[in-house]
């Protein structure tokens, strides 16, 4: 991969790891493990970092049957 393509994954796999964090972070700080607000910010972030991951991830090659 380019060193860009690798950036922009990097990018968005950070966004996977900021979504545990944050989700973790807040249930150890307020002792709130069930929470719609706290699930919506994790599933946001979580779904755009794996999203983003797939789609910067390169194709791989086409191969055609043999004749």
């Amino acid at each position: 991969m380019s060193l860009p393509r690798q950036a922009t994954f990097w990018g968005f796999a950070s966004l996977v790891v900021l979504a545990v964090l944050f989700f973790v972070g807040w249930g150890l700080s307020f002792g709130v493990w069930i929470d719609n607000g706290v699930y919506a910010v994790t599933i946001t972030l979580l779904l755009f970092g794996l999203a983003g991951m797939w789609l910067v991830l390169p194709n791989p090659p086409a191969t055609t049957p043999p004749r």
